[in-house]
């Protein structure tokens, strides 16, 4: 006789009981924290350190400093100084490369500048609480994504209540990645926003808005880049002009406010990068790319050129994940408008929702840098999914049920991976990463049947056949 808890039971209610067995540890380990020791216990000094990058890129536009942005001399002597007068426990240097510098375009340092005035404890909690707000609101739209208004129960026939759109921000609030960007002061919240829009208005067919909105999310690039391309070649030219208009103001705003800048962004990038990643020792484990998984696992983290094998074995998987989803874009572009499965309820919004989310899923491991906390933007593609298995039909295939392993022990292993990764140099949340995008993909890739079907003329009905 088997444990009740090992019997066959509904994929919403297991949810809800591995995330409530995570939301019991985490309020232990929490309790834990508050019986430690002082030298030992997390505290507010060390939270928020990422925010460093941001507060300086800030201070300096509001100084009219703006030449020294990319200037990681001038950064690490700046975060040095804040990180003094606030008392934080960390240790600004230049040389041991322990600081962080501004990644991001030129334009985006203006959002700072206004908590520059205030101290950096202040201007830190400001933020956070502007992050928690760009996460409640982007939570709101992923719920309306997961049960729009007309459905209002499941394919089994099931009721629709708060049971099931309650997962979406149990489970975001209990993952490693919203910890990780709420406790190093990022601005992962407000990425999660701008691409759930991007998404909103991608899967309504409302191309301008969604370049719009892919542009803004641009101001970090890894994070807009595979999604833009696929957005132009899914939506055509009104996209391409969203993304124009939108684009065009950031650029024409930062050449008027910060003349110059720009070139040096550009120009100091690349070099600025072999310093961080190439001239020392670092930490590839937190990377979610493909890069980072095979300079990890062959090199470690020790400073070095990468050797031709790292560089082989990169490329090849490269051209696989970024070949697949090349092809489901494009299965897209080619396919008949007109035709919908009715048996499988498989129909032109699932086709787009199943493109949408393989291309989110892929982004990652294509890009040469994106770190794990921007790993809580997959809650889009996960939502994405379980909007369709809500309207599914009731055996779903063997695939699909793999499919939903695999993102619960992706959701499962980054809570621990970032060690996990340093000790064994393999990380195995690009290995579970890759495996999700990889069947995401395979189920946006539209078969050519479609494609075939566009010479196929349709028949007209006969008037006794559209009589009966």
């Amino acid at each position: 006789m088997r444990l009740s808890l090992l019997q066959p039971t509904p994929t919403r209610k297991r949810l809800w009981q591995l995330t409530t067995l995570l939301a019991l540890v985490t309020l232990v380990f929490a309790a834990a924290n508050t019986f430690q020791s002082e030298d030992r216990a997390v505290s507010r000094r060390m939270l928020g350190h990422d925010f460093l990058a941001f507060y300086t890129a800030g201070s300096f536009v509001r100084e009219g400093r703006s030449a020294d942005l990319y200037d990681l001399h001038q950064v690490a002597a700046y975060q040095q100084k804040v990180a003094a007068d606030a008392g934080l426990e960390i240790a600004v240097d230049y040389e041991t490369r322990k600081f962080g510098p501004w990644w991001n375009p030129p334009f985006y340092a203006w959002v700072f500048a206004p908590l520059t005035k205030l101290p950096y404890a202040q201007a830190l909690a400001i933020w956070t609480a502007i992050n928690l707000a760009a996460g409640a609101a982007a939570v709101l739209v992923l719920m309306k994504m997961l049960v729009p208004a007309w459905v209002d129960a499941d394919a089994s026939g099931r009721p629709i209540d708060w049971r099931t759109t309650g997962l979406v921000p149990f489970a975001l609030l209990l993952s490693m990645p919203f910890i990780q960007a709420v406790s190093h002061g990022q601005n992962t919240l407000g990425s999660l926003l701008l691409l759930t829009l991007v998404a909103a208005c991608w899967r309504n067919k409302r191309a301008i808005l969604a370049g719009g909105f892919c542009a803004l999310l641009g101001y970090k690039p890894q994070l807009a880049a595979v999604v833009a391309v696929a957005l132009v070649f899914g939506m055509g030219i009104r996209a391409v002009a969203g993304l124009t208009l939108v684009g065009s103001a950031l650029i024409l705003i930062t050449q008027f406010t910060l003349p110059g800048v720009l070139v040096q962004y550009f120009h100091q990038m690349p070099s600025n990068l072999r310093y961080m990643q190439i001239e020392h020792a670092y930490l590839w484990e937190r990377h979610a790319t493909l890069a980072g998984f095979w300079r990890l696992l062959l090199q470690g983290r020790e400073a070095g050129e990468w050797m031709v094998l790292t560089r082989c074995l990169h490329g090849a998987s490269l051209l696989v994940v970024g070949g697949l989803l090349v092809r489901a874009i494009w299965s897209h572009r080619n396919a008949v408008e007109h035709i919908d499965d009715c048996w499988s309820r498989t129909t032109q919004r699932t086709w787009r929702d199943r493109l949408i989310a393989a291309t989110i899923c892929s982004a990652p491991l294509l890009m040469p840098f994106y770190f794990d906390y921007d790993l809580l933007l997959l809650a889009i593609p996960a939502v994405l999914l379980a909007a369709e298995a809500l309207v599914r039909p009731i055996d779903p295939q063997p695939a699909d049920k793999w499919l939903v392993r695999s993102w619960v022990a992706l959701y499962a292993w980054m809570l621990i991976n970032p060690g996990m990764a340093n000790l064994t140099h393999v990380n195995l949340t690009v290995v579970l990463l890759t495996a999700t995008s990889i069947q995401m993909t395979r189920r946006a890739t539209r078969p050519t049947v479609r494609k075939q079907a566009r010479d196929v003329p349709i028949p007209t009905p006969s008037p006794l056949a559209r009589a009966a």
